[in-house]
């Protein structure tokens, strides 16, 4: 009896086994072949007949990040992201190039089925300005289930307007059926520092000032004191005196009290800790947990993230808590609730102004090599004063150009906060095993307040933030901004068969967007009242009038969407969207766009079956797409200003136009996917073209109209290109995997067409002339400023001075866009080991750099630092052998003879060489990440209550392989937006290890 009891016993078992294991391979195969479209639909993937990508959510969880889209670099072909380098700073994200010339080009995040707001600063000069960060970075990706990227118009025309850019299709982790509760628990510590390669390297030769004349003989490179030399205190450059050790001089240290140095002249040699030593070494946490259960009528998830830590400028850092949860109930047979709701507080402290004026401007453009980073810091925490190094003079101590850098940081700071709510809800009910309707209402909201001190004893100069006017010597700056979106969503589908060989699917349905903005930015004005106290009403002047915006848009749309499928080979479908925008004039507010796509699967036919290809498809699209504009551009209003110490009311400066029509997209794409080899090796490759016209346009008009701009309908702008994501499995045993994952995408847009009589539309403009521009006929972007001129033989002119003679400032010196972009993945496996590691690759595009453009005129560099054609150094007066002659030829056609001296400013940098000097290659290969991960066996864990357990190992942005811009990471930039190829004032970039587990109880 033991016996055939335990026969039996065995053979349930097996047969149990045999049954969940052919369960999981037939769900392994039904999820592989589907993926998730627009609004939330499951559709298979060789039905579709435009472009899609997945990502793995591995892919974007293990890196450690407070912005998740970081880590979305390089996985998706045709998709370029770019991180500003800032604490809490923005992500830019482009899909298959740009599209509009001034408007938005970022594609829409769609969280289970929602859109979400993903606002940002666009900066478009080279003035002090703050990256503000893009809200997406607010989700947690430890919530991330899978990841869909739509690329096309056709994929993503159901969801109107706003996704005419194209959408990233989040599904979030649901609740796994399970007997009991489960945990899973997430914890890293990542360790970041800066990457030297991407900060200056100082020359160790010469010290403050700017060449000869000051009043110390005989030695004129200095200023006299008691009859001994003093470094010129009030200069900002280091194109003075050689360093000599033996040579004693009074230095900034020597008159302020309490420094070390304080009443004594010090040896005149280079610094010990330049500004690099300022960075600090940051440390920061990431921890997440969830709980999860569900049944056959209910689940849900719940979970808690945490992220702090420090940033590597001292007296920053960011504080960010999120909870997020996801419910199903089937309250009927044919009737099922979903709910997903999240809430995100995040803090930071220190963020780092961009532009000019930035801190980073100082030690990139204008410092002094002898000024030690240490003193700095030592005499800032003596009593928390400004204790400069460019001090105005001996008796008088303010700064005159630049403050002590731990002052501003520790005294000057910005500081945000920012609260959202996002949430859907949703009704699914099955009228018959046809026909289904869903309902769904989605919000997602967040309340943002950025705040600016300076403190009394600053330097003046403009606030970041806020209404002042002027360079202000203290101040106080909020700005509390409120943005809303609020969608409602009622969708039918009916689904049949109407024989075994064509399948039907049927979409009709509707929405409602109402998006809501509220800013209120507020300041002091003429400086702080009282010292320290951080108040709008603690000002000393009369503060200007507040900056108020409060707008709404609201959208109204139809849509329908048919699919048929015929012998599970031939796919076609078509889709029509109605939109409604209140944004625009009532007899131009409706527009439609339609959309049809085809697939064929070539592997279902006859000849290609049995063969080496496993699964083959090709597929067509063509889609028109619209787009409206930002709320209250039809009519003109009035501003008020308080800068006379009353109201007065200014007329807006670009007029509005009520006859604005949609901007709208015609995009058409072809592509084909194959399989091979049992899936060893895929390919995906794709072309496509964009064509956006009825571009909405600030342009030029006489001033005589009472304005200089007016927005127009005009121009289009064709995007193009190839994309190619390709998939091998070279080896392949029981306990060894190698597998590369590889993108390539090169996306080109270009302006061919404006208004009659236009030629140009200034996107940005910054320092050194430079511009960046929608050119007619030009590649998106064109850079723009002064150039050589060249003789007929092509040969550089020297003007009569031995400088180059300078073209205007509207030369065309360069272009934003990359040639192509691309991205390989190794993928090892061996028995419980994982290792990857992807390298990305930039090829072609440039940028200007303002800190090249001064810094190698203020002596900072060491190329300003070399021996010149008569074996002499350069900066040696003519008299001893230096000076330089620039490589050209003078107006008469003969070889350039004239020398110039180098021994003072105005031999170098921007002083002799145009903008063009300072367009650099922004191409790069980088060592994006790499990973090391170690699962523990379940036999190790069988007798402990944790049931599975990881360990991993992480580099990010660990080695720029190769990069041309001196000094500086070619992806650094001013912020996210369309405004790129410009440099200036930029962090180093960072290195960053993390340490990660994994529990699941």
């Amino acid at each position: 009896m033991k016996k055939l009891t335990t026969s039996v016993l065995a053979v349930v078992l097996t047969s149990s086994f045999a049954l969940v294991n052919a369960q999981k391979d037939t769900a392994r195969t039904d999820i592989e072949g589907v993926v998730v479209t627009a609004l939330g639909i499951k559709r298979a993937s060789k039905s579709l007949g435009y472009a899609t990508q997945s990502i793995k959510a591995d892919d974007v969880t293990k890196v450690p990040t407070a912005n998740f889209s970081s880590n979305l670099s390089g996985k998706v072909a045709g998709l370029n992201v770019k991180s500003s380098g800032n604490i809490g700073g923005s992500v830019d994200i482009t899909l298959r190039g740009y599209r509009s010339m001034t408007g938005n080009n970022s594609v829409l995040f769609v969280v289970d089925g929602a859109p979400m707001i993903n606002s940002y600063t666009s900066i478009n000069t080279s003035g002090l300005a703050v990256d503000t960060g893009n809200t997406i970075s607010d989700i947690n990706p430890e919530d991330i289930a899978e990841i869909n990227v739509l690329k096309g118009a056709a994929a993503t025309a159901l969801y109107g307007s706003r996704a005419s850019n194209g959408a990233i299709i989040i599904t979030t982790k649901k609740g796994k059926r399970s007997n009991k509760l489960d945990l899973d628990f997430s914890s890293s510590i990542s360790y970041t520092e800066i990457n030297k390669d991407t900060f200056v390297k100082y020359q160790d030769k010469y010290g403050q000032g700017y060449g000869r004349g000051y009043g110390y003989a005989p030695n004129d490179f200095f200023d006299a004191y008691q009859g001994q030399p003093l470094a010129p205190l009030y200069e900002d450059a280091s194109y003075g005196a050689a360093y000599d050790p033996n040579l004693m001089v009074w230095q900034y240290t020597a008159f302020i009290p309490g420094s070390k140095d304080f009443g004594k002249a010090t040896p005149w040699v280079k610094a010990a800790h330049d500004p690099s030593y300022l960075f600090e070494k940051a440390f920061s946490f990431n921890n997440s947990v969830s709980v999860s259960k569900a049944n056959d009528v209910s689940s849900f998830r719940l979970s808690y993230q945490n992220v702090q830590g420090n940033d590597i400028l001292p007296n920053s850092k960011l504080d960010k808590n999120s909870v997020t949860g996801n419910a199903s109930y089937k309250i009927a047979d044919n009737l099922t609730a979903n709910l997903y709701a999240t809430y995100v507080v995040q803090e930071t402290v220190g963020k780092n102004p961009t532009g000019y004026h930035g801190m980073m401007g100082n030690f990139r453009q204008w410092w002094a090599t002898n000024v030690d980073m240490y003193d700095q810091r030592d005499l800032y925490f003596m009593n928390k004063a400004n204790n400069s190094w460019n001090m105005q003079s001996p008796t008088n101590t303010a700064p005159l150009y630049w403050d002590n850098p731990y002052f501003r940081l520790y005294e000057n700071y910005i500081s945000d906060q920012r609260q959202r709510f996002a949430g859907n809800f949703s009704l699914s009910y099955d009228i018959t095993n046809k026909i289904n309707l869903l309902g769904r209402v989605s919000h997602d909201g967040f309340n943002y307040m950025i705040d600016e001190r300076r403190a009394v004893g600053s330097l003046p100069d403009t606030m970041s933030i806020g209404p002042a006017t002027g360079n202000q010597p203290s101040g106080y700056a909020v700005t509390n901004q409120r943005r809303n979106e609020e969608n409602f969503d009622f969708i039918g589908t009916y689904k049949d068969t109407f024989s075994e060989n064509i399948t039907f699917t049927g979409l009709l349905g509707t929405n409602i967007n109402i998006q809501k903005l509220y800013s209120n930015s507020q300041g002091t004005q003429g400086g702080l009242f009282i010292p320290g106290v951080y108040s709008v009403s603690n000002s000393a002047a009369a503060p200007n009038a507040p900056l108020v915006t409060d707008t709404e848009k609201r959208i109204y749309g139809l849509f329908a969407q048919a699919s048929l499928g015929f012998y599970d080979t031939y796919f076609l479908e078509g889709s029509i969207r109605r939109d409604v925008s209140t944004a625009l004039p009532i007899e131009n507010n409706t527009y439609w766009y339609p959309s049809i796509s085809g697939s064929v699967v070539i592997s279902n036919w006859d000849f290609l079956k049995d063969s080496v290809l496993n699964f083959g498809k090709i597929r067509g699209s063509y889609a028109i797409v619209g787009s409206d504009t930002g709320a209250n551009q039809l009519q003109n209003t009035y501003g008020v200003t308080t800068a006379f110490g009353s109201p007065t009311y200014v007329y807006n400066t670009t007029a509005k136009n009520p006859e604005l029509k949609p901007e709208m997209t015609k995009s058409l794409e072809a592509g084909i996917n194959l399989q091979f080899f049992k899936n060893r090796i895929g390919i995906d490759a794709g072309w496509f073209r964009n064509d956006t016209y009825n571009q909405i346009l600030a342009l030029p008009v006489t001033y005589a109209s009472g304005v200089g701009f007016k927005f127009q309908n005009v121009g289009n702008m064709r995007s193009h290109g190839f994309e190619v994501a390709l998939n091998l499995v070279p080896i392949k045993t029981t306990d060894f995997t190698w597998g590369l994952d590889m993108n390539w995408s090169n996306p080109r847009s270009k302006v061919t067409e404006l208004a009659s009589g236009v030629k140009n539309i200034t996107l940005g403009t910054f320092q050194g002339g430079v511009t960046i521009n929608a050119s007619i006929d030009d590649d998106y972007g064109t850079i723009k400023g002064s150039d050589f001129t060249y003789d007929a033989n092509g040969n550089k002119i020297i003007a009569a001075n031995g400088k180059y003679a300078l073209s205007n400032t509207d030369a065309k010196i360069g272009n934003m866009q990359a040639d192509w972009i691309g991205s390989v993945t190794n993928r090892i496996s061996y028995k419980d080991f994982a290792l990857s590691f992807q390298i990305d690759v930039k090829q072609g595009g440039q940028l200007f750099s303002l800190d090249q453009y001064y810094g190698q005129a203020t002596g900072l560099y060491p190329e300003t630092v070399y021996l010149n054609d008569l074996g002499n150094p350069v900066r040696n007066s003519l008299a001893d052998g230096g000076g330089l002659i620039l490589p050209g030829v003078l107006a008469n056609g003969t070889p350039n003879n004239i020398r110039l001296d180098a021994e003072s400013f105005g031999a170098m940098g921007y002083n002799v060489y145009p903008a063009s000097q300072f367009v650099y290659d922004a191409s790069y290969v980088k060592l994006r990440e790499v990973a090391l991960t170690y699962t523990m066996p379940k036999k190790f864990l069988a007798s402990t209550f944790v049931q599975g357990a990881s360990f991993s190992l992480i580099g990010n942005n660990l080695w720029i392989i190769k990069k041309h811009v001196p000094y500086a990471d070619p992806e650094s930039g001013l912020s996210a937006g369309n405004v790129q190829g410009y440099q200036t004032s930029v962090l180093p970039t960072t290195r960053t290890i993390s340490f990660n587990v994994r529990l699941n109880f």
